[in-house]
């Protein structure tokens, strides 16, 4: 049977990739999930529920691996056209490329999520604070690892982390414990494709995980200089650990590398979701997007061909003798002979059918716009749309909520299970949920500070709401800055009190002696003044008096 060399594929292109088992056309969203073929005594047997997830992971990891990936699934992705040659389909996918879009929308939504970072409350500060500071062993402080386990989040649907403890020879003291800073838990980042299954508390759909196993690659030395690369299954119960390499000896089958025990009575495996359905099922909530931003790429990669081979004119020369034997040479130093026939002209496309794809690609472009979970974008500043704005914002803010629910519940679980490795009180976590950026402008600065000077409001109140505003740095403590201001205040009040007090001093040791049987100023403003004497009653000895409605003075009429 002939064919015209189409890769065009018949059913969805993600059941015909290779390694890639195929999930009924429901799943992971409903169940039966796909039986799996395998012994039930080798842990590297992946479930039926990540069977099903599988497919739905292969689109976002063509998105993730950009144009490499694009061009290595080219007969997939960019199907061949019938009858197309091999070297003019080569250069069409030489020119495909495969914009990040949807990275860029993860990344938005995660920093958008944390940009007020975590906060941590509570419990033994000056552990927290160090610990902080460095979540995983590398350097890697706790907001930059959490902003990237909640991207991979959002990018597959959930991602898992493992709250670890290092092995070694236990401290005998607390205080031996504090003050090593190599016995402190740390975190490791577990992916959802690496997770190859698990069991629930009673076997229940939503219930907490009793055991879980996931595939890892750890890299051992070999020699002075070399290395190898062990892949190996992890087992984590509640209260014990195993890792599970291939058998050398046979070349099939695992068995038992080695095993150990915690002092923990759960599992410390934490998951973050982004859109779960179940205890470690999900479907990535940008999936569509997915599937658009490779529609882009389709899109973008005929178009940037078609201008490649179109948008240069062809001549035609009409009544042309090819057979002159002379050669066919186009400059401004050159002429065509034709004869009195003959003719000459370009041809070329017309501009609109450059035009439609252009608009296609700019209608792609609107609805991943659209479609992301960061809608901050294009948005109108106008007062005239401020309503607008924030029905707009409605949708996109209480999906952020729902997640940053999710995360801040899931940095509790790992931060209670690292206290209880390190056997210390744990703090309350919370992430901020304004995620809108409301920097103040300079007259709102001069209103609230009118209302501060008017004692409207007090200055806490004033430096928080700077701090809200992003005039002030986040990492200011308002507490602090209070009373360094009233202790500057204080310190002020008491040099210029010691000010006074010096200047009196050297006035009154300056001062002149009085004569011999004068009487002073003070005295004789005593004697001669309104209120005292004769002039209190209305006498004319006080002839300073001025008449006043109860004291007539001395110009009193008789």
């Amino acid at each position: 049977m002939a064919t015209s060399g189409s890769t065009y594929q018949g059913k969805d292109w993600g059941a015909g990739q290779g390694g890639i088992p195929v999930g009924l056309p429901t799943t992971p969203t409903k169940y039966p999930y796909p039986i799996p073929n395998g012994s039930k005594e080798d842990p590297s047997l992946r479930s039926g529920a990540v069977l099903g997830m599988m497919p739905f992971w292969q689109v976002i990891n063509l998105c993730v691996g950009g144009t490499k990936s694009i061009r290595y699934n080219a007969e997939t992705i960019i199907p061949r056209e019938p009858e197309e040659p091999d070297d003019a389909y080569q250069r069409r996918i030489f020119h495909a490329v495969l914009p990040p879009f949807l990275q860029r929308l993860a990344n938005q939504a995660a920093g958008t999520i944390l940009r007020k970072g975590i906060h941590l409350e509570g419990g033994d500060d000056t552990f927290w604070t160090e610990w902080t500071k460095d979540v995983t062993g590398d350097g890697t402080s706790l907001n930059v690892f959490a902003r990237s386990i909640l991207v991979d989040s959002l990018l597959y649907g959930h991602t898992s982390v493992l709250v670890d403890y290092p092995d070694g020879e236990a401290p005998r003291t607390l205080l031996e414990e504090r003050q090593r800073t190599d016995r402190q838990p740390y975190l490791v980042n577990i992916p959802a494709q690496q997770i190859l299954g698990w069991r629930t508390l009673a076997n229940r759909t939503h219930g907490e995980v009793e055991q879980v196993r996931y595939l890892e690659q750890v890299v051992e030395p070999e020699g002075r200089f070399g290395e190898s690369v062990i892949e190996q299954v992890r087992v984590l119960e509640a209260g014990t650990w195993e890792v599970w390499r291939r058998d050398e000896t046979t070349g099939t089958g695992w068995k038992l590398h080695t095993s150990g025990t915690t002092d923990l009575n759960v599992v410390p495996f934490v998951t973050v979701y982004s859109n779960r359905l179940a205890t470690l099922v999900s479907r990535p909530p940008l999936l569509e997007v997915a599937y658009l931003n490779l529609a882009y790429c389709q899109r973008f990669t005929d178009y940037h061909h078609a201008i490649h081979v179109g948008a240069q004119p062809i001549l035609v020369l009409k009544g042309f003798d090819e057979d002159n034997g002379r050669p066919l040479g186009l400059s401004v130093n050159t002429a065509v002979l034709l004869p009195p026939d003959g003719d000459a002209l370009y041809v070329e496309p017309t501009a609109d059918a450059y035009e439609a794809q252009l608009k296609c690609l700019q209608t792609l472009e609107e609805q991943i716009s659209s479609l992301g979970i960061n809608t901050l974008t294009k948005q109108n500043i106008t007062n005239a749309a401020a309503e607008a704005k924030r029905l707009d914002r409605v949708d996109s803010d209480s999906i952020m909520a729902i997640i940053s629910e999710d995360l801040a519940r899931s940095i509790q679980k790992i931060v209670n299970t690292a206290a209880d490795y390190a056997g210390v009180e744990p703090p309350e976590v919370s992430i901020p949920t304004d995620y809108e950026n409301k920097l103040l402008d300079g007259n709102q600065i001069t209103a609230y500070l009118q209302l501060f000077m008017q004692g409207a409001i007090d200055q806490e109140t004033l430096l928080r709401i700077l701090q809200e505003g992003e005039v002030l740095p986040s990492y200011i403590d308002i507490q602090e800055v209070i009373t360094k201001a009233q202790d500057y205040l204080d310190e002020q009040m008491a040099r210029e009190v010691e000010k006074a007090d010096a200047m009196a001093e050297v006035a009154a040791a300056n001062a002149p002696e009085p004569a011999p049987g004068s009487q002073s100023i003070s005295t004789g403003a005593k004697q001669g003044g309104v209120a005292s004497g004769k002039a209190a009653k209305g006498s004319n000895v006080g002839s300073q008096t001025l008449p006043t409605p109860l004291r007539p003075g001395k110009h009193k009429s008789k």
